[in-house]
């Protein structure tokens, strides 16, 4: 029987906080499969991955991490597709949530929720919610949606469209966002935290060659030339994000797993949107 979801994550020396994640995905009640494609790890991440039931693994060189990605889902066999870094975690409930929105509206492409920005203890720092994805702001600004917080239907590989771009090295999601909304792919949102996202002040998304990049994609998929003109067209998005709730403080339990994979609880109370790894006090 194929799987409902195929996970892939792609890591290179991942230890120890790859355990978490894949525990994450194993305490996930539905039918799934985790696609781990490992770069020639050096810390042990392959021979661990090696001995966990249930881990589709693979580990040779690649080009980076959204080749790696593309690889995953290239041997994947789930009806919805999606990918979750080694710092990330799937929360209690996340997959039952999107398979029902996907069920509930055969018409929708993908799905996508809110998510819990941790530092890198685990203790939560931010809740981030953001509206549907779209062209204008994200094209003259940068992709607002985590990519552990969406899902993608599997038409979407077989159609040839799912497909991150290699030659972009920090920025390909966004790039892969835009040419899905220019398809006309459809989003829905689920109105509840899907994943964790550690904020470790060494993601991606900190480095210089993203703002090289996401400078390289505005001018390929047409933003606004006038750099004020391009900070303006971020104020439909803030006052979209304002009426869900956005910008709105939470309190409640954050349940995930610890580095080695131990379930544990973090209780937060007014819980607000900005955060930092540096500066502790602007998650609360």
């Amino acid at each position: 029987m194929n799987p409902a979801f195929s996970v892939a994550t792609a890591v290179r020396n991942g230890m120890p906080l790859i355990r978490a994640c894949v525990a994450s995905v194993a305490a996930q009640p539905e039918l799934r499969e985790h696609l781990v494609q490992d770069a020639c790890s050096s810390d042990g991440t392959a021979a661990w991955c090696a001995g966990q039931p249930g881990l589709a693994l693979r580990s040779e060189r690649d080009s980076g991490m959204y080749d790696a990605i593309n690889r995953a889902w290239s041997r994947s066999g789930g009806a919805y597709l999606s990918w979750l870094n080694a710092d990330e975690q799937y929360l209690p409930g996340a997959l039952a949530a999107v398979q029902a929105a996907f069920e509930r509206d055969p018409g929708i492409d993908a799905v996508f929720g809110d998510a819990i920005i941790v530092g890198p203890d685990g203790r939560p720092l931010a809740f981030r919610r953001e509206p549907p994805p779209r062209a204008f702001y994200i094209r003259n600004s940068f992709l607002y949606l985590y990519s552990c917080t969406l899902f993608y239907r599997r038409r979407l590989w077989d159609e040839g469209l799912l497909r991150l771009d290699t030659r972009l090295r920090y920025a390909a999601d966004m790039d892969l966002m835009l040419r899905l909304l220019d398809a006309g792919c459809r989003f829905a949102r689920v109105d509840l935290p899907l994943a964790s996202y550690m904020a470790t002040g060494a993601n991606l998304s900190m480095h210089s060659g993203m703002a090289e990049e996401t400078r390289l994609l505005q001018r390929r998929h047409g933003a606004l030339r006038w750099g004020p003109a391009r900070a303006l067209a971020r104020v439909p998005r803030w006052i979209e994000r304002w009426s869900i709730g956005g910008f709105a403080s939470r309190s409640g339990v954050l349940r995930q797993f610890d580095p080695d994979a131990v379930a544990r609880e973090w209780r937060f109370e007014r819980l607000g949107t900005r955060y930092s790894v540096f500066d502790p006090s602007l998650g609360t």
